[in-house]
């Protein structure tokens, strides 16, 4: 069952959090302070998080109940990266196009991954409503 759209939700985060990792390493702390994602462990371990367990998860099509869990805890892991990405933006003086690339990395993050929970939830009232029919 790879080809329901929370697969595509799913492999769209992978990239996008990838492609944020890889191209733009400068993140705020929620003190203002620019730092190197590479050298921030805070930062890099749940950025990583945030690459290989969507990816993970696709293929944990069988257990959706499993799958729905791992996506809200990445729901809010991306949350409170998000907000500490914002709560930096309000403690600078200068802006830079990065810091807003990956807010807009971070915000795509939540409505995918919000929007995977949805299609997973589709999925699972569909089986549950297949299995009342027998």
């Amino acid at each position: 069952m790879i080809q329901r759209i929370q697969t595509l939700y799913l492999f769209i985060v992978t990239i996008l959090q990838l492609t944020s990792v890889l191209w733009i390493r400068d993140r705020l702390l929620f003190s203002g302070k620019n730092v190197d994602l590479l050298s921030h462990y805070i930062l890099l371990i749940p950025t990583i998080l945030l690459v290989v367990i969507p990816f993970w998860n696709i293929f944990q099509f069988k257990n959706r109940k499993g799958q729905f869990v791992v996506n809200r805890l990445l729901l809010l892991l991306s949350l409170l990266l998000m907000g500490n990405q914002l709560l930096g933006y309000m403690n600078i003086e200068t802006y830079s196009q990065d810091q807003i690339w990956v807010t807009i990395s971070y915000l795509l993050t939540v409505i995918l991954l919000a929007l995977s929970n949805r299609a997973i939830k589709k999925d699972e009232d569909l089986v549950r409503a297949a299995d009342r029919l027998r």
